[in-house]
Order: structure tokens, then sequence, then C-alpha cells
């Protein structure tokens, strides 16, 4: 009798001791068959249940949890959880500190930086890491601070050369900027985001060696909408319309609902006096942002050249509304109204 009994305490005692693990799987389970999850965020929650000891498919889960759900919650508990099985991996902390910034948490983002930084102080990626972040919240020193430390460990490390570039972007500095694009570029031929930043910066100064960069942007990777559109703007600038007008429209085939493409072609055709082609983009600009003032503006001054001054009227108003110290629309307004 009293064997008995104490076989079933053994029983018992042993089903409670396993009870938490199965609760934790339990919800591993949930999320292996939840339907509002993506398919991949399941087969990782499959793979748990499978073999709940690996901290790598939680930090796997992690980062397809934020590029594929957007769920910063469920992937911070994740990576909380492969930190806690596997403290020494340093990816795994400046992944937990891109979820915080992710999830709007900029304090807790910084301390986990920082945390990463004093554990890992040899390890380049994780300072860049760290000042990619100050980058963001526009803490420029700090910034570069971290990230000519990074150089230091690894000076053939061509991110770290275009995000210092950006501070100095960022901070009016050109030349510096130019100065660590040009590096950027030097290491890895095909830094498209390099090409283009050199290529704008270039058009702004009126430099023709502008369109050397945007051209190597466009081959780099002529898929991109942004490196045509550029390289339209630098063509217009220079009045070369045939050419701007090309790259204006591979811009628009490529992403439909560029306002500033439809909105340079309307400039454009209102330059050469083309009144109908010159409201058909202007008209397709505000389509796809109807709260872009210049548009507004534009379709005015276009209808009043057209000797439509009601309609003028009508845009100028509405332009004054998106922007009341909009001056040219003040302007158009007087005229007509007089």
């Amino acid at each position: 009798m009293i064997g008995r009994l104490l076989k079933s305490l053994i029983i018992l005692a042993l089903i409670i001791s396993v009870l938490p693990s199965c609760n934790k799987n339990n919800a591993n389970y949930k999320m292996a068959h939840d339907k509002t999850l993506s398919a991949e965020v399941r087969a990782w929650s499959q793979k748990i249940v499978d073999d709940p000891e690996q901290d790598d498919y939680y930090a796997e889960r992690a980062i397809v949890l934020i590029s594929n759900d957007k769920n910063y919650k469920l992937a911070i508990a994740d990576l909380e959880k492969a930190i806690k099985m596997n403290p020494k991996k340093s990816i795994y902390q400046t992944k937990l500190a891109d979820a915080y910034f992710g999830d709007n948490q900029t304090y807790k983002a910084k301390e986990t930086y920082l945390k990463a930084v004093e554990a890992n102080p040899n390890d380049a990626e994780v300072l860049f890491k760290a000042g990619q972040f100050f980058l963001f919240v526009k803490k420029y020193d700090e910034a570069k601070r971290y990230m000519n430390e990074a150089l230091k460990i690894d000076e053939s490390y061509p991110k770290v050369y275009f995000f210092i570039a950006q501070s100095f972007k960022e901070t009016q500095d050109t030349v510096r900027a130019i100065e660590f694009y040009k590096k950027a570029i030097q290491i890895d031929a095909g830094d498209y985001d390099s090409y283009l930043q050199l290529g704008q910066i270039l058009t702004q100064q009126k430099n023709s060696d502008a369109i050397k960069y945007l051209d190597a942007a466009i081959n780099t990777n002529e898929g991109i909408e942004e490196a045509w559109y550029a390289r339209g703007y630098y063509y217009q600038l220079a009045g070369n319309y045939e050419k701007a007008m090309a790259d204006y429209q591979k811009t628009i085939t490529i992403n439909p609902y560029h306002t500033l493409a439809y909105y340079n072609a309307g400039y454009i055709y209102f330059s050469q006096k083309n009144w109908p082609l010159a409201i058909k983009h202007f008209e397709l600009s505000m389509k796809v942002n109807d709260e872009f003032e210049k548009t507004v503006y534009m379709v005015g001054l276009t209808k009043e050249a057209e000797g439509k001054n009601e309609e003028a009227i009508i845009f100028y108003k509405r332009c004054l509304q998106l922007n009341p110290n909009f001056e040219l629309a003040k302007e158009g307004l007087k005229r007509l109204e007089k």
C-alpha cells in the first residue's frame, strides 16, 4: 500500500516537473499553427517545438518575425531567450538592440548597443551597429566615433565608410562626405548607395562628374528607380530635356507612384509651353500625392497660361490651403483677382 502510494507520488512529481517545459512548448506549438503568422515563422516555431534547446532557432525566428511580420514584441522575446541561452554571441545583442529600436524603444536600444560594445570592444560589426544607431538618432559625434573605432579593427569595411559619409553629409560637410563615399566604392565597386549619393551631391554642385556616378549606380542596380530619377534630374538641370524625359519615364515604369518624376516631367512640358501634357503630368503627380503643394501650384500656373483664370484661382487657393506661406500662389491670386 505504501509502495503504491510512493509510486503515485513519484509519478505526480515527474508530471509536475514536466509541466513548465510543456507550457513553453505549447506557446511555440501555437505559433507553429497560427495562420496569422507567416509560413516562415511557423516553420521556425515547429523547429523550436522539435528541439527547444537551440538558441539560434530563436534568433532566426526573431529575424523573420521582424522582416516578414513586423512583430517586434515577439522578436524581442525570442532574442532575450537566445541571449539567456548563449550570452556570448554578440550578434544576438545587436539584433535585440535593432528590435528595440524598431519598436520605438530608443532608450532600451541605446542601452543594449552600449552593452554589446562593452562586451565586444574589438568586434567591428558591433561598433558599426552602435555607430549606425547614433547616426539614426542624429548624434553625429558618437556615430563617427564608433564607426572610426570599427575602421581601426577592419579598415576594409565598406558599410562603415558609407555611414561615416552620411554623418558628414547630414552635418553639411560635403567635402568629407564625398571623400568617404569614394572610399566606400574603392573597397566595394558595387556600392549602389555611395554612387547615388555622390551623383546627387555633385549634381547640386553642378559638377559634370555627377553623371559618371549616376551611370555607375544604374549599372550596379538598374531595377531601383531613384538612380534613374537622379540622372533625369541631372539632365534636366543641364537642359537636356530629351534624356531627362527618358529617365523620368523609366522611373515611372519602375515605380508608378513616383510623385517627383511626374512633377518634373510636367515642369519640362510647361517650360516648352506644352500645356496639355504639362497638365496631364501634374495631375498624375497630384493623383499620387494630393498634398504636394508645388504640383497644385503648377496646375494653377498652367491654367493661368492657358487663359483659364477661374480654374487657376481654384488651384492657387488649394495650394494655399496646403501651405499658407506659399508666396508664388499668393502672387498668382493677386494677379488674377485684380
